[in-house]
């Protein structure tokens, strides 16, 4: 149902979070799995160069989802944005436009931001010909922190994550194998890398992410502090 779902929500970024969380998941489980799980990865890529994409193997709104992101690469932003705007590009184009207000935003103010919760009451300032609303973000969190925080508080949140991402490790890797916590710890492992790399592309502290984000950290610390570091991974 969690794949019919990720599927159904027709977001590339979610997909990209996915497969970051699997990933970490499985290495954290096993190398024989995360090199298993690579080797299949490379072969599906080698199958999708090969015309595996294509409508007769895959459904076409798949395929059509999938298609256009080599258009992208290696363009730069500014390019992007000042293409014809139309129902296939809007998605993409208003990212784009959103980050570089962001970048104007920080520009201004680039060690301390615009001040937190600003992005929406600075976002006109900054804005781009035709992207009149300021969304309440920059449709990617790191963007957004250093434009409302500025380098200090950019470098003070990617200290936070990476201490939670290595806490987390740590203590999975520290469970019993196949024991309840580890496969909870493995969980939350996964939610947190998953929103690593999606945050890249959204904002997705909204309808109260960040209090189930809170839930699943609590239970993580409940975890470790009711077991702690008696069985070391081999």
């Amino acid at each position: 149902m969690l794949g019919a779902g990720l599927l159904a929500s027709w977001s590339r970024g979610g997909w990209l979070g996915a497969a970051a969380g699997v990933g970490l998941v499985v290495l954290a489980r096993s190398r024989r799995m995360l090199v298993a799980g690579v080797t299949l990865l490379i072969a599906l890529l080698l199958w999708g160069a090969m015309g595996g994409l294509s409508p007769d193997v895959l459904p076409a709104p798949i395929t059509e989802r999938l298609a256009d992101v080599p258009a992208y690469l290696g363009v730069g932003i500014s390019q992007i944005v000042a293409q014809p705007v139309n129902d296939e590009n809007f998605s993409v184009i208003e990212r784009l436009a959103h980050w570089l207000a962001a970048e104007r935003m920080w520009e201004s103010a680039p060690w301390l931001g615009v001040g937190p919760g600003n992005y929406a009451a600075v976002y006109p300032e900054v804005r781009l010909p035709l992207w009149e609303d300021a969304l309440g973000h920059a449709h990617n969190i790191y963007l957004n922190v250093l434009a409302e925080s500025g380098l200090i508080g950019l470098a003070a949140y990617l200290l936070m994550w990476v201490g939670i991402v290595g806490w987390l490790w740590r203590r999975t890797r520290q469970q019993r194998p196949g024991s309840w916590e580890q496969a909870l710890l493995m969980g939350v492992l996964g939610v947190v890398a998953h929103l690593t790399v999606h945050q890249f592309f959204d904002n997705l502290y909204v309808q109260g992410i960040q209090l189930q984000l809170a839930l699943w950290l609590g239970s993580a610390l409940a975890i470790a502090k009711r077991m702690p570091n008696k069985h070391l991974a081999a």
